[in-house]
């Protein structure tokens, strides 16, 4: 019996709009009252979530930043956090800034933008994002300046690309630092601190808990989901997940925009 569902969010529990579906919300407050650990699995932060307060007013954990923040949503702290060395952070920022893509900085409470950047998201092909970032985003000058006067916060980075061969230079100039590197979007790459994954962060929270990793389950449609599905006790792939993703899972349900989240539910937490 599967006693932990986690999900990720974009291509996931989000439809292809960035909504969440009044079945898929009422499937996973349902499944909560009958007692089972629901966590949010995603590489956003606790800013990037403000937009969603009511429909998941009851999911009470959250694998965040990529698993950099284990956070527990009814007492309103992180369980557990793991920091970017500001040295390599500044590092991945001017490797950025070589190839004119957009850093986009989390920390526990804010995310950061720079203002030059976030006029237009488009131009890194993130556009779906423009609004949220609009009102989320603490926006400054220059993202190198406020790490030198934040240092010690920062969960995790993503630099968004305005191509794909752009970011694969960001990964070659970046990847001797050791961090960990993910793919997401089309454009986007992910860096955490070295070990840090959403599997991690899912062996965290299980242990947390007292939940045995193979009474976990894990959702995702991405690259940056691999980590948590192949560390669960069952893996499933959105109808809309990538290949790779799919030729890894154990299951595949149907896609974002068709409550693929209610069939997992349905399918195997009885």
């Amino acid at each position: 019996m599967y006693k932990l569902l986690a999900l990720d969010m974009d291509g996931t529990i989000l439809t292809s709009q960035k909504t969440v579906s009044p079945a898929t919300v009422k499937a996973i407050n349902n499944l909560i009252k009958r007692g089972t650990a629901v966590a949010l699995c995603t590489g956003r932060g606790v800013a990037e979530l403000k937009d969603y307060t009511d429909e998941f007013a009851v999911i009470p954990y959250g694998i965040l930043n990529s698993g950099g923040c284990i956070y527990d949503f009814t007492k309103r702290q992180s369980i557990y956090r793991s920091l970017l060395d500001d040295g390599a952070l500044i590092e991945c920022i001017r490797a950025a800034r070589a190839v004119k893509a957009m850093p986009y900085l989390l920390t526990e409470d804010v995310s950061v933008a720079q203002s030059e950047d976030i006029r237009d998201v488009s131009v890194f092909q993130m556009s779906i994002y423009q609004s949220l970032y609009d009102r989320v985003a603490t926006v400054v000058p220059d993202m190198e300046t406020y790490v030198r006067e934040h240092p010690g916060k920062s969960l995790k980075l993503c630099i968004f690309h305005r191509d794909p061969g752009t970011r694969e230079q960001t990964r070659r100039a970046v990847e001797h630092l050791g961090m960990e590197l993910a793919d997401a979007e089309t454009t986007s790459l992910e860096i955490s601190p070295r070990g840090v994954t959403k599997g991690l962060g899912l062996k965290t929270l299980c242990s947390y808990l007292g939940i045995s990793i193979e009474e976990s389950v894990a959702v995702g449609d991405a690259d940056n989901d691999i980590d948590v599905l192949n560390t669960a006790g069952l893996s499933v792939a959105m109808g809309n997940a990538n290949k790779k993703v799919k030729d890894l899972c154990d299951v595949i349900v149907a896609d974002n925009d068709h409550d693929g989240i209610v069939e997992v539910i349905d399918r195997f937490f009885r």
